[in-house]
This record gives C-alpha cells, structure tokens and sequence, in this order.
C-alpha cells in the first residue's frame, strides 16, 4: 500500500485494515445495469466487525455481493440497506469479523481540514492520498440528488469509489462518493453524520429524469426508462419552468418543490418545448420499488 501521510506510519496502516474491496453482481435485467453495469468494484469501510459502509450505487440490485478484507478473506454481503436520499448503503456480512474504522462527526469539518483518503485498486492492494477540505456545502446532482453539507478535498481518489474519508487522527468523517475531476481535481465524500445519526427520511417523489441547471433554468437532459416522466411523455431537450405553479431556476430549487410530496403524488410540470409552453401532469414514483 502506498503510504498517504507524512505522519506515523501507524495511522495509515491502522486506518487501512478497515478498508474493504467490494464486488457487485447486478442481473442484466436490473434498471441500473444498462448505465452501471452488470459487474461493479468498489470500496468500503467496515464500521462494525460485521457491518461495512459504501457508496449505494455500487450494490444498486445487486444479487450477490462479497467484500475482501486486507486479510485476503471474503466475506459474503447477507443483507443491504440501501438509502437513496445520502447515497449511502450499510451491507451486513457473514465471514470472519473486520477490524471497524474509528469514526466522527463531520459537524466541525472546515475548509483548511488536512485529509487522507484509503481506496483499493484490487482486492489485494490499498492506494492513498492526501489533501484538504476545500469546501462544505449544498451539493446537487442530476440523479435527483442533494447533499446540504457535502465535503469537497482536493485528494483525488487513485482508485475505487466507496473509499474512506480520514481525519488527521486516523478517523472516518466520510465517504467518498465521487470523483469531479471533470470540473476541477477534487472529490466528494458524503459527511459520516448521514451514517452515525441513521435519519428516518419520508419517501420522496422520484420523476425518473436527469436534469441539469444550464444557464439559469433546468434541462431535462434524458428520463429513466420505464419511470414516471418517460411515461408523462417528458423529453430530453425539455425545458422545465415551474413545479406546482412555482417557478424553478436550479436544481435545488426543483428538488425543493419536488420533495414536498412523497410517491404516489402528482406533480404538475410546466415545460418549454419547441417555442411552446407545455403543461404536464407526472405521478410520481418510488425508486425504492423501481431499483429493487
């Protein structure tokens, strides 16, 4: 493994033995397999003897997933509780227990915040790299996603998603979910309070689109097959106006009006297409159900 800090030696390497390497198999029938894949690697961090975090899209469906600990024992994932609104999955194993990270609250993480980060690169091998906290704040994503306190770092992963966020002393204070190098060489993790607090959040209203802020409005850049807005006949090009009469200019903004209602509720879309004013009436679904 490469070593990520000046520091001790010892903190690395104690951090590393927590770092677990996932594999997801995924039935090609499964929604998520066409843009995911039938087969997914990925990282995670064990938080109990039994117990691993990781990223939720890496076992999305998954039909079999297994983890291999720095050992080079694997353990067989018995049970995933996957929530869609952190973007965090909690997989329960069957094997040899772990050694569990440390873990803390991301309440007082600040920009400035020196930080390391543990991946794999195989199942046998760690990667690690070092940064800082460049920024905390609201983050939004096309996949009908938001974070308010997302945590950026400027050490970009060299390996897996899925990988642990550490402080200085060697605890976990995220996970890291993606790698934005396409917009600036930094990463984000999702704050570990997502995990320690287990929020109880309501359903939301799922659309089944992909929109985009784009120049001060949204743009429906593409909708889910077999979802809700490809059944309201919503298209790619669209330009979304308001939510329930109650214009939308960004995402947060549509995210916002959109999950005041919960699954099963209609929504009421007004659309620009072709130079003309649209209004469509979409029933929301649950991507609980649809991603099962």
């Amino acid at each position: 493994m490469e070593e990520p800090l000046d520091s001790p030696v010892s903190i690395p390497r104690e951090a590393a033995a927590s770092v677990v390497h996932l594999r997801a198999e995924i039935p090609d029938q499964h929604p998520t397999a066409a843009i995911l894949g039938a087969e997914r690697y990925g990282a995670g961090v064990a938080t109990a003897p039994h117990e691993v975090l990781t990223a939720h899209y890496l076992v999305l469906g998954a039909a079999r997933s297994r983890v291999t600990g720095l050992d080079g024992q694997t353990r067989s994932v018995t049970r995933a509780r996957v929530d869609h609104e952190t973007g965090l999955a909690l997989l329960a194993l069957e094997g040899p227990p772990l050694r569990p990270a440390r873990l803390a609250s991301a309440v007082g993480v600040a920009p400035g915040l020196p930080v390391f980060l543990i991946t794999c690169a195989s199942e046998s091998e760690r990667k690690g790299a070092t940064g800082h906290v460049s920024e905390v704040g609201p983050f939004e994503a096309f996949w009908e996603y938001m974070l308010d306190r997302a945590i950026m770092t400027t050490a970009v992963n060299p390996g897996l998603a899925g990988a642990p966020l550490f402080e200085p002393g060697g605890s976990v204070i995220g996970l890291v979910s993606l790698g934005l190098t396409a917009v600036g060489r930094y990463s984000l993790a999702i704050p570990l309070d997502l995990h320690l607090a287990r929020p109880d959040f309501p359903r939301r209203a799922w659309l089944g689109f992909y929109p985009q802020g784009r120049d001060g409005g949204v743009v429906i850049t593409g909708v889910v097959p077999g979802g809700p807005a490809e059944g309201a006949g919503i298209e790619r090009g669209d330009l979304l106006l308001s939510v329930d009469g109650r214009p939308v200019s960004t995402l947060r903004e549509l995210y916002q009006q959109m999950w005041r209602k919960g699954p099963g509720e209609s929504l009421r879309l007004q659309l620009l297409r072709d130079a003309v004013i649209r209004v469509v009436e979409v029933q929301s679904g649950d991507r609980y159900d649809f991603y099962r």
